[in-house]
């Protein structure tokens, strides 16, 4: 059985997508741009809207953000850096996507 031809190195590799977390109010998040601007999109469920929320990574890519204390119920939440992903949503690379449920206060 032949070897298959391994991967041109020269090739340009698919971005790596940055990772997040949430628990509570609060998103955490790893593998995005040094000190750059990222958008969180949040959806809530059964709706067609989404809201969008910015932040700032610090030195490392690493980002910690407060969600607003308004927000109940099931809420989906992703984030970019803006970084070009022809597969992603919009052209951009986004995080995986959390599942958060808010209670009613």
């Amino acid at each position: 059985m032949p070897t298959p031809a391994p991967a041109d190195p020269g090739a340009p590799q698919p971005p790596v997508a940055p990772t997040i977390s949430a628990n509570g109010h609060l998103v955490a998040g790893a593998g995005f741009l040094p000190d750059h601007e990222v958008t969180i999109r949040i959806t809530r469920a059964g709706e067609d809207i989404s809201d969008y929320l910015n932040y700032v990574t610090d030195g490392d890519g690493q980002l910690v953000g407060e969600l607003p204390n308004g927000a109940t119920g099931t809420s989906y939440i992703a984030a970019t850096d803006h970084r070009t992903d022809p597969e992603g949503r919009c052209g951009r690379l986004w995080s995986n996507t959390c599942t958060i449920v808010m209670a009613d206060t």
